[in-house]
């Protein structure tokens, strides 16, 4: 691939982290200011118990994690030190 495509799947990486990691503290946020409303809710609706939503929330928070470290960062890093060599 030449050195302008290489930039610009790293740059679209790299945007695309920032946003995700921002979505992130937006629900991360949100999800502390109303749990008290919202987990009572899904309590009632769907018979879950306190320890399983807790889990549920927790697990979600991990995998979004994940994907923005391991399918975003860790290939916007690599793509930046190949067109680091490419100089």
């Amino acid at each position: 691939m030449d050195k302008q495509s290489l930039i610009l799947i790293r740059s679209f990486l790299l945007k695309t982290f920032v946003v995700g990691l921002v979505f992130t503290l937006l629900l991360f946020f949100g999800t502390v200011k109303f749990w008290e409303p919202w987990s009572t809710m899904v309590y009632s609706r769907f018979q879950v118990t306190p320890k399983e939503l807790g889990a549920m929330v927790v697990k979600s928070f991990l995998c979004l994690r994940a994907f923005l470290i391991f399918g975003l960062l860790v290939p916007a890093i690599s793509l930046h030190w190949v067109i680091k060599t490419k100089k």
